[in-house]
């Protein structure tokens, strides 16, 4: 039987790290237990070649399951009568399409050019954290054909590619 590969190690500790399993300098942690249930043995270094794919294949199975902790999903907040999640997608998808036809990059952050487009064209407050808070249903579809207007209208690369 052969023994376990340093690289074997390195992507148990590596998966194990990710799932949020490993204590470092602890021999009992979450990691350790799992290893020890399904090859009944307490150290990496003791396992084979084998038991450690084993593991790697149980530890890769819950990485599937699990959400990755640096990625999280976009909250849209909804509230009836308000904004929905497709159309804060919408607005969003418009206000970095804005952005990318810049010809000189704004000091002032995606969502405080927003509110300032709702401020002027809407006449409603807005904050960045949740700029869509105070907009109703028809206020938003008003606001997307407003973007879709500033976007027609920037002199900047076209969708689809540099300029000819």
């Amino acid at each position: 039987m052969a023994a376990i590969a340093t690289q074997q190690i390195r992507k148990i500790y590596a998966i194990g790290n990710a799932l949020g399993i490993v204590e470092r300098g602890n021999a009992e942690d979450s990691l350790h237990d799992l290893v020890s249930s399904i090859t009944g043995k307490d150290s990496l270094k003791a396992l084979t070649y084998a038991e450690a794919q084993a593991v790697i294949r149980d530890l890769e199975k819950r990485q599937g399951d699990a959400p990755h902790p640096r990625r999280r999903p976009k909250a849209y907040t909804e509230r009836p009568g308000g904004a929905t999640e497709g159309q804060q997608r919408k607005v969003w998808a418009l206000m970095y399409e804005l952005q990318r036809r810049d010809t000189a990059p704004s000091t002032a952050s995606l969502g405080e050019r927003l509110c300032g487009i709702i401020k002027k064209e809407l006449k409603v407050d807005a904050i960045p954290a949740q700029p869509f808070a105070w907009l109703e249903f028809q206020t938003c579809n008003k606001l997307i054909e407003v973007l879709k207007k500033y976007v027609a209208n920037v002199k900047g690369p076209p969708p689809g590619g540099d300029p000819e």
